[in-house]
């Protein structure tokens, strides 16, 4: 699904700062050409690709005011390397959006079962998606650009 699509849905299904941060990421989705890779199913959301195929993550735009909604953007997995571009800020950030299972779909065996250490920080019974960045303000929106840039750079 193109950008310019992404960008209707954002306009049609949300308003004020989650419109213009949703907006502000799909703009910089495109200028840094991350792929995007429309979701089939009913859940009406995108694959988002540092390159063709390699998926790290998934955004929903959806407009609906309880959680996933307004919008939000999941990661894959919370494997990034503590290097000097990973500031305290960074840290605490992804510490705060770190998501725990909700047992939210039954055929996902394994979802639960998964503990990790983040930054040094052990964590428990995660998600699937152990990162989801829900209706993120414009300082969150900023470190969550900074998360996707390092994983499409270690792709």
């Amino acid at each position: 699904m193109s950008e310019v699509t992404l960008n209707k849905i954002i306009n049609e299904k949300l308003s004020g700062d989650a419109q213009k941060n949703a907006l502000e990421l799909s703009n910089f989705l495109q200028a840094n050409d991350f792929e995007l890779e429309a979701n089939d199913d009913s859940f009406g959301g995108w694959a988002v690709g540092g390159v063709v195929g390699s998926s790290i993550g998934f955004l929903l735009i959806n407009g609906e005011p309880e959680c996933p909604g307004p919008w939000t953007l999941w990661f894959n997995t919370c494997d990034f390397e503590d290097t000097d571009q990973i500031t305290n800020e960074i840290k605490e950030t992804v510490w705060q959006n770190v998501s725990p299972c909700g047992k939210c779909n039954p055929n996902w065996e394994n979802c639960g079962n998964s503990d990790e250490t983040i930054f040094g920080k052990e964590f428990k019974q995660l998600c699937h998606s152990p990162l989801m960045f829900t209706n993120p303000d414009s300082k969150t929106l900023e470190i969550v650009k900074q998360l996707l840039m390092i994983k499409k750079n270690k792709i």
